[in-house]
């Protein structure tokens, strides 16, 4: 092998690995996965090595495939390093910006900035997975991923961004005719919008007791955000959502606050990047994201 070309395709033999199946790695890429196949035959075929074992039950990577994985990772990072590192150096920000986070924040959030960024910067461009998925920046070559909750990733460099706590709110036609909880025990009486998720008790869970939480009206299991919000803005129950989600419809008096949470729980909102050196790009996203949320965060 007298060259490298075969760099083109690792980008694509690392999505493949981490999900481990050419179908979820095409859906991830917006890609057919007879393409994902292709380029993973024509790395096989220029490293002289077989990557993955594959039968009908799915992939498992060989040795070589797990030692190029290992390898490829840091490869892909480091040129990414020199992409960013370069980048700064131009007075005129451009390419690719790579975010993941949670699909209500980065609708809330993110997406309304992406017009002032292509604007002043025609020649950036984003990439934004939303996704309730823990992103790994690093294997994923994402610039940054935005997460809530304590992280223990020690090789990220996370910057906290804003604090989240989570509001107990309703409607004004809705506390107009169901009223007011006098305090946990009565929630029972009340409808109750929950969050629905397979692996993750309903949010009300959280702060009830299994006695009471037997007795609850949960007229709607939902597993966004986005839409709890909405059925509450309908006026069709109570809500258990984080401040970011509700806070600015309780400032505008679309939504009142009832109860405070008992837990006091606060977690962070971070912002976690691989690199130490913010690139140009990342550095004028961030700017933007904390002017448009505001310090302290406008939904406080």
């Amino acid at each position: 092998m007298n060259d490298a070309r075969y760099v083109e395709h690792l980008p694509i033999f690392l999505e493949v690995a981490l999900l481990g199946s050419f179908s979820a790695a095409a859906r991830k890429l917006g890609m057919v996965p007879s393409s994902l196949v292709r380029h993973v035959d024509a790395l096989e075929s220029a490293l002289g090595a077989t990557l993955f074992i594959r039968s009908t039950r799915g992939l498992m990577l060989t040795d070589a495939g797990e030692m190029l994985q290992t390898r490829a990772t840091t490869l892909l990072t480091d040129i990414s390093d020199i992409r960013a590192e370069l980048t700064s150096l131009s007075d005129r920000p451009q390419g690719t910006l790579r975010i993941s986070c949670l699909p209500t924040f980065g609708k809330t959030y993110i997406l309304p900035l992406l017009p002032t960024l292509a604007e002043r910067y025609p020649q950036l461009f984003v990439e934004l997975d939303l996704t309730e998925r823990q992103t790994d920046p690093t294997q994923e070559l994402l610039d940054a991923a935005i997460r809530i909750g304590e992280q223990k990733d020690s090789g990220l460099y996370a910057s906290r961004i804003a604090t989240q706590r989570w509001m107990m709110c309703a409607s004004p036609d809705y506390l107009a005719r169901y009223g007011r909880p006098a305090d946990l025990n009565a929630l029972p009486e009340h409808r109750l919008i929950a969050r629905y998720h397979k692996q993750q008790p309903a949010c009300w869970a959280q702060i009830l007791s299994a006695p009471l939480m037997d007795r609850c009206n949960l007229v709607l299991r939902c597993d966004d955000f986005t839409a709890q919000r909405e059925a509450a803005l309908l006026g069709l129950g109570i809500t258990f959502l984080p401040n970011w989600v509700v806070g600015p419809d309780i400032q505008a008096g679309r939504l009142l606050p009832l109860l405070e949470d008992p837990r006091q729980e606060q977690q962070g909102i971070y912002l976690l990047r691989p690199l130490a050196k913010v690139s140009t790009r990342l550095n004028l996203f961030i700017t933007l994201l904390k002017q448009s949320i505001g310090q302290p965060p406008s939904w406080e």
